[in-house]
This record gives C-alpha cells, sequence and structure tokens, in this order.
C-alpha cells in the first residue's frame, strides 16, 4: 500500500591587496553550510583546503555612473562559483564597479570574518550562511542597518518579506537573503523495488521512516545494504527531526529536550542495523554523503535541497549511476508536516567605504535579477513568486518528484541568536560521545545544559 499521498576573509588589509584577476572557476558541488551541517548550495566552486581564493573583475561597457567604485565582497568558498556570476552579472551593467571577491574556506570563514572586522579589514559586503551568523557580526558592530537605504531606494522586498520580518533585530534590518534551503528524503529507487517497498511519495512520518529503513536493510558484512545512510557524528544531522518539529534553538530546555530524542530516534537506526554504526562514520569519510550515497548501498537519507545539484552532478561526471528520487521530510505522528530551511544572507559593512553601491549590489543578488541567476545554477532563491517556483520545477527530469523542495511548509532551522553558534559546538561535542556509545543520553542532555550556561550563556 503506497503511502498517503499529498499534493573573509583577511587576517590584515594587506591580505584584500593581495587579489588576483577572477578567471571564472571550476564548479562543483557546493558542500553548503558549515555552521550547521544543512548545506545550503549547489552549483559551488570549492577551495583547496586550507586556501583562501581571491578574485576580482570588472564588468563590460553597458551602463551604470561615472565614477570609478571598487567594492571589497567576502563569502565563504563553497559560494565561489555563484558569487562570481552574480558580480559579473551585476558589472557588466555597471562598467565603473569593479567588485574584488575574497573567498575562505568554509570552515574557518565565520572566524576570519570576525577577525576582519575586529583588525580594521576593508570590506564593504558580505555573505553569511545563517541567521546566528547575522546575529554574532550585528552583536559586534559590524554590520550597518538597512532600513534607510531600503526606503531611499524604494527597494522591492516583496519576494522574501516573510524572511526579513525573521532575521530581524531589535525591529531592524541588517540583512537582505538571497537564497534558502529545503530539507527532504533522497531515495535510491533499485534498492527500493528490490525489497518491494512502495515509493515514500507525500505526507509520511519518522516512525515510518524507521518501519522502511528496516525492510530495505538486507545482506551482511560488504554486500549489505542499508535502509539509512547517516553522517559522521560530529555533525547536527541527527538535529534534522527535531527541527521538522520546530525546535531550532536548544538553549531552551524544551527544545533540548526534542534535540536529545532526535539524536535517540538517529542512533536507533544504527542499534537496529539499519544505517552504519556512528563509529564508523566518525572520519572525514562521513562526511562524503553524496559519494556514500553513490556506492548503492544506502536506501535513503535526508539533506537539505543542495543535494540535488550534488548528486546530478556527479552523476554527469561519471562517479555514480544510481537511479534516485526525493520525498518530502518526514513529521513525527500528531505533529504538522515541515522542512526547515535557513536563509543565505548579504549584508553591507559598517565600515564601508561605499555602502550605497554595496546596498545596490547585495540588492541586485537578493531581488528578481539574482533569483533568475540562481535559479540557472540550480539554487532555490530566497525571492519567492510563481514565476521562480515554476522556473525552478519545470523541466527537470532528476530527481522527478522537484516540487516537493518548494511545496512544503518551510520552517526556519536557526534562530537569529548570536550564541546559537557557539552552544550547537558544544551540543556536537556531547552529542558525538552518545552518538558513539561513549556516554548515556541523560548524561548528554546534562552535560549539554551545564556547559552551555557555564561555557557562554554566564560567560558574556
Amino acid at each position: 500500500m503506497r503511502l498517503k499521498k499529498t499534493a573573509a576573509i583577511a587576517l590584515s588589509a594587506a591580505m584584500v591587496l593581495g587579489l588576483t584577476a577572477c578567471g571564472g572557476g571550476n564548479t562543483s558541488g557546493g558542500s553548503g553550510d558549515s555552521q550547521n551541517s544543512g548545506n545550503t548550495g549547489g552549483g559551488a566552486t570549492t577551495a583547496a583546503a586550507g586556501a583562501e581564493t581571491t578574485v576580482a573583475s570588472k564588468g563590460d561597457e553597458a551602463g551604470g555612473g561615472d565614477e570609478a567604485v571598487t567594492l571589497n565582497f567576502y563569502a565563504w568558498s563553497d559560494e565561489e562559483g555563484i558569487f562570481t556570476k552574480l558580480a559579473d552579472a551585476y558589472m557588466a551593467n555597471h562598467p565603473n564597479v569593479t567588485i574584488k571577491c575574497q573567498f575562505i574556506p568554509s570552515n574557518d570563514y565565520m572566524t576570519k570574518l570576525l577577525t576582519a572586522f575586529s583588525g580594521g579589514g576593508d570590506i564593504d559586503c558580505f555573505g553569511v550562511s545563517s541567521p546566528p551568523s547575522l546575529a554574532q557580526v550585528q552583536a559586534k558592530g559590524s554590520v550597518m542597518a538597512l532600513d534607510d537605504m531600503i526606503a531611499a531606494n524604494g527597494t522591492d522586498t516583496s519576494g522574501y518579506e516573510g524572511t526579513l520580518e525573521s532575521i530581524a533585530i531589535d525591529g531592524k534590518t541588517y540583512a537582505l537573503p538571497y537564497k534558502t534551503s529545503s530539507w527532504v528524503v533522497y531515495y535510491n529507487k533499485d534498492i527500493f523495488d528490490a525489497a518491494g517497498v512502495p515509493y515514500p511519495e507525500g505526507d509520511w512520518t519518522w516512525e515510518e521512516y524507521y518501519d522502511i529503513a528496516g525492510k530495505l536493510t538486507s545482506g551482511e558484512g560488504a554486500n549489505k545494504i542499508y535502509g539509512s545512510l547517516n553522517f559522521q557524528p560530529t555533525s547536527l544531522w541527527w538535529r534534522v527531526p527535531a527541527n521538522s518539529k520546530g525546535a531550532t534553538n536548544p538553549v531552551n530546555d524544551d527544545e533540548l529536550h526534542d534535540w536529545m530524542e532526535a539524536a535517540q530516534f538517529c542512533k536507533s537506526l544504527s542499534d537496529a542495523g539499519y544505517q552504519p554504526p556512528y563509529e564508523d562514520m566518525a572520519s572525514e569519510s562521513g562526511a562524503d554523503y553524496t559519494g556514500n550515497f553513490l556506492q548503492g548501498k544506502y536506501g535513503m537519507y535526508f539533506t537539505g535541497d543542495w543535494g540535488v545539484e550534488m548528486l546530478n552532478t556527479s552523476i554527469a561526471n561519471g562517479d555514480g549511476d544510481v537511479k534516485y528520487d526525493i520525498a518530502p521530510l518526514p513529521h513525527w505522528e500528531g505533529e504538522e508536516a515541515a522542512t526547515p530551511g535557513a536563509p543565505g544572507l548579504l549584508m553591507v559593512a559598517q565600515n564601508a567605504k561605499n555602502p550605497e553601491v554595496a546596498f545596490d549590489f547585495i540588492s541586485y543578488c537578493a531581488g528578481a535579477e539574482g533569483a533568475d541567476l540562481l535559479l540557472d545554477n540550480d539554487y532555490f532563491p530566497a525571492w519567492q513568486s510563481e514565476e521562480t517556483i515554476a522556473t525552478y520545477t519545470e523541466g527537470k527530469t532528476a530527481p522527478e518528484h522537484i516540487e516537493y523542495i518548494v511545496n512544503q511548509k518551510i520552517i526556519s532551522q536557526v534562530p537569529c541568536d548570536e550564541y546559537y553558534n557557539s552552544v550547537t559546538n558544544i551540543i556536537k561535542e556531547e552529542v558525538s560521545l552518545y552518538l558513539i556509545g561513549e556516554q548515556d543520553i541523560e548524561t548528554t542532555e546534562a552535560n549539554s545544559k551545564k556547559r552551555m550556561q557555564d561555557e557562554v550563556l554566564n560567560a558574556q
């Protein structure tokens, strides 16, 4: 019986001066949001590990003002491909503007961004991967309020008005969203067919996900087929079942408890043999979920919409030949179906030398024109309209049910809270010990709560 179906960063100013001419770069699947283990982009260019990538380019003679302006723009390396294209497109219509982009490896991005600001780095505008990072830079006085410029320029924000409201700080707007995300389940159709299990189309629950994972699991040793695929325990992958019910900020006791229950659920899949043991996924090899899935030995896993581009690119490159599709993210029995999502954000630095031009550039990236370019590169733009949704879904043959990405109710995955990244780093450490069997869940919750208070909240 089928399931119920419904519907930057410089460490000194000298580093900025070392920018080189833009050469475009090779594109590959992005690894996304390193802060939240929820990747946030496709069509990205990935810099070599530990290396900072800088590009600079100038637009063609096609309109714009007369006064020469140089913008220094910072972002993380996963987004190099798309921001290079956005900068080139903007400069093509503003020949007086040169945008120098500096891309920093994702795992170091926020640390180096904050260091650059504290050292007086020359930054006009920049991006961050999620609302907590916005809260961090705003708390340090490094980002400019945009409300006056939005009003003075008559900036159209109708396409992402709801997102703006969710990221406001003390009633002010400090960022414009350029993309958003949506989590879904990816599944191997051949494994479902071999097990005689119907595809999970439409409304389904986490309880059903568990049962189906069991039905898909077969074999032993090197020939074992796992019904579910997990990520390394040091990620935040395991929290997504809690996010799906709106538990996003573990500073709150009730939501922390929901996170612990989500960790128990994910560990139970491994304990039952339905997905690999977490201790086997503890190395960086556990981060390559796309490569693991393309081995053809895993029935399903959950990740964000960026997985479409990553899988399609890998398959096109001959890195695997898995027949896959997607399903909506499950929900808990009795809970409303919803999927977590987090916007990528663009800001103007408080000490920007060219704030008006910087604002015009980020407005372009976040608006309808930028959305078209994002769509062309398999990104899900924050700018929402019937046209963007139609463009995103129409003409796609893989996955067949691409519409599930945009047809779900999307709720915020992360709060606009400056302490979020710090507290989640603590929780990652504690939960990873639980997932590999070194402490029980009660100790994990108690340690997490105490360390959050002692090391973060009481230390402010």
